[in-house]
Order: structure tokens, then sequence, then C-alpha cells
């Protein structure tokens, strides 16, 4: 059996995503609109480096959103989701190293 064979027969094994009502979309939209002017609020608010941490979180909240409503990694096969918990671990290492780097260079 040839190579594109091989993966045609593994392709029709593959279920399409259903994919979600345009409601949702909005709703996400808007809650990443919101979290957009949180963001851009909190420049304003002299918190220190806790500001630090709140856009931080922000911003993860933002990339969870991303990542369950359009890259569909809840709905995903294992490997999906298994890639995307590996760059996850991944994505909070550096935010870790970059908040001990922003606590440590001191004002």
């Amino acid at each position: 059996m040839s190579a594109t064979a091989s993966l045609g027969a593994r392709s029709a094994k593959v279920k399409p995503m259903r994919s979600l009502p345009l409601r949702s979309h909005l709703m996400v939209w808007l809650a990443l609109m919101a979290l957009l002017a949180l963001t851009a609020g909190s420049s304003f608010v002299p918190l220190g480096t806790f500001n630090v941490v709140v856009n931080f979180t922000i911003a993860a909240i933002k990339a969870a959103l991303v990542l369950v409503f359009f890259m569909h990694v809840a709905r995903g096969e294992a490997a999906v989701r298994i890639a995307a918990a590996a760059g996850l671990l991944w994505l909070g290492f550096l935010f870790a190293l970059s908040f001990v780097d922003i606590l440590a260079r001191g004002h």
C-alpha cells in the first residue's frame, strides 16, 4: 500500500468537528474584547508588581478561551489534547520565568 493510500485510509476514520453556533462565537468574542479592555485599563492603575500578576492572569484566560472555543482542543483527539497540555505547561514555565525576572530586577 502506498503512503497516500495509507493516509487516505486513516483520514476516513476522522470525524468532522461540529461547528459552534454563531451566538457562542459572539459571546466568546465579546469576552475576549472585554478582557482586552481590562488589560488596557489595568495599565493605568498603579498596582506595582501586582500589575504583572493581573495581566498574566488575564492573558491566561484569553489563551484558554481561544484554545477551548476556537481551536476545539476540548473536543479533539487524545494526541491533540496532549500537545495542547504540553504547550500550556511550557507557557506556564515561560510565565513563571518572566515573573521571576521582573521581580528580581527591582525598581
